[in-house]
């Protein structure tokens, strides 16, 4: 009897990248297409299920929409091969290239074939062996390649060639030389007037109200960013917008770049770099704003820049939240007082009315006295109502895995039923309809039992949790109602608390062992 041919639905991978220096013509998607289809066509036992493309994507890193998307449909067992044109195209980080190779794969019985490296991970073959090498290779090439263009685009940084796709709110790009920025007359003129604003003493939330009222495209709705198309309130001036704009030496005619930078080749995430390390180039394009009137603004106030106090250690402020936006609340210094106050407000209230500002220690104060009043009174009235409940879920508990045994019991008849009857059938001492009859009774009730032990377990786990709950539900309780202010300080609030959300004079306290709570102000 012949074996049976196995069938394999091929993924087909494409990957092309300026960033690893490949060469477009000889590595452009078409090309690597065309190799990858001659390749399926020779081979019968291969059926094309779908082609993966990542065009502009590194192979630095593997966090490409087409690779996740094949991923997914590896481990929903549509895709059990791979094929690339070769190892470099899957990617250039030698790492994590040969996990996906030598174990992910695997472990998903998904053959992987890279064509001109002549990689088969179904195959012992010696190009298998030098698959660590040739990685190691393409990883470099990348880096090389990386730094190369980091060094190229710096060079132009230093000539003052402004790079960026989106010239600053102001200016347009000039379609002779894309390198260089000139005023833009509608939006430059919208600059001008917030630095006019500013030089009559307005704050940065009037200049924003003045603004709104007087209908002023925001730099999202009228440089039409790529992206915020559908963003909700794209057209609302925001403080932070107006703050960019008046300390933006741009303006002065001034070309500022590097101003932040990859973590590294392999990541697309940034990091700021420090001011000192900033490449100004002076008198690369034509000012909007006199040197003497962004001096002057400049020395009126430091123009609405909210003060963060990170190094401050504040009891609660990991927890505290608007009730409204669901943003984080910021923390402000004002005559020795701190305050909280909701960014997203302060910003545009037409984006939250949320208008609290509370003096914080006063909120730090109730919420401790609320605490400690709270959990006294825990220990005075409702510890007993929870013992009770702990000797009637452990009671519970000790039922239900009776019965669990009780269930397994069963099943492992059931099984054994079924197993006797096939074996009954292969002897042909029972008939072909006696046979389906029996063994379809047996079926259901073997997903019956089934389908029950899994709920019972389900309760005894969630049962098991209720009780390790009010066990360091106790624990905690006894610590806090002991504490003194300065000692609750060093305690972890994330053991007793979840979140803490204020809107106006209302405080909302959500415990991990209760329900939520309002303290008025």
């Amino acid at each position: 009897m012949s074996n049976k041919q196995v069938v394999y639905n091929v993924a087909i991978y494409l990957r092309l990248s300026k960033d690893d220096g490949d060469n477009i013509e000889s590595e452009s998607i078409t090309n690597q297409r065309k190799i990858i289809k001659d390749y399926i066509n020779k081979h019968q036992e291969m059926k094309l299920y779908n082609e993966y493309v990542d065009d502009g994507y590194s192979g630095a890193n593997f966090n490409r929409p087409a690779f996740n998307k094949m991923l997914r449909d590896i481990e929903a067992k549509k895709v059990n091969m791979v094929i690339t044109k070769n190892l470099a195209r899957l990617g250039r980080n030698y790492i994590e290239t040969g996990s996906y190779i030598e174990k992910y794969f695997p472990d998903h019985r998904v053959r992987y074939i890279a064509i001109l490296d002549r990689v088969d991970n179904f195959k012992d073959s010696v190009n298998n062996d030098f698959i660590p090498i040739k990685s190691v290779f393409n990883e470099k090439h990348c880096r090389d390649t990386s730094v190369a263009v980091k060094k190229t685009k710096r060079r132009k940084m230093q000539e003052g060639f402004y790079a960026c796709t989106t010239a600053p709110f102001g200016y347009k790009k000039d379609l002779d030389n894309s390198g260089k920025l000139i005023i833009d007359e509608e939006s430059s003129n919208t600059v001008k007037k917030i630095f006019e604003l500013k030089e009559q003493g307005y704050t940065t939330p009037q200049i924003v109200k003045y603004l709104d009222s007087n209908h002023y495209k925001t730099p999202a709705e009228y440089l039409n960013i790529k992206g915020l198309e559908n963003v909700k309130d794209k057209n609302v001036w925001r403080r932070s917008s107006v703050t960019r704009i008046l300390g933006n030496k741009v303006y002065l005619g001034h070309c500022i770049r590097g101003k932040s930078q990859n973590i590294s080749y392999k990541s697309k995430d940034r990091i700021y770099v420090k001011r000192n390390d900033f490449i100004i180039i002076e008198n690369t394009h034509e000012p909007i704003i006199s040197e003497e009137t962004f001096n002057k603004v400049h020395n009126i106030n430091k123009y609405g820049t909210i003060q963060a106090h990170n190094g401050t250690n504040y009891l609660f402020r990991d927890f505290v939240y608007c009730k409204n936006c669901g943003k984080k609340l910021i923390f402000k210094k004002e005559r020795k007082k701190v305050y909280i106050y909701c960014r997203t407000n302060s910003e545009n209230s037409k984006l939250c009315n949320n208008g609290c500002k509370i003096n914080y220690e006063q909120v730090e104060d109730r919420i401790f006295e609320f605490i400690v009043h709270m959990y006294k009174e825990y220990f005075e009235n409702s510890k007993s109502k929870d013992n009770l409940y702990k000797k009637y879920t452990e009671s519970t508990i000790k039922e239900e895995v009776n019965n669990l045994e009780s269930l397994k019991g069963d099943l492992r008849k059931i099984n054994f039923k079924i197993t006797s009857l096939y074996n009954q059938r292969l002897s042909d001492n029972i008939k072909e309809v006696d046979y389906k009859d029996r063994y379809n009774t047996l079926s259901v009730q073997r997903k019956d039992t089934t389908e029950k032990i899994s709920q019972i377990e389900k309760e005894i786990e969630d049962n098991k949790l209720k009780l390790s709950t009010l066990n360091q539900k106790k624990i905690i309780l006894k610590k806090v109602s002991k504490l003194e202010k300065d000692d609750l300080k060093k305690f972890n609030m994330g053991e007793l608390i979840k979140k803490i959300e204020v809107f106006e004079r209302e405080i909302y306290i959500y415990f991990n062992f209760s329900d939520s709570e309002i303290i008025k102000f």
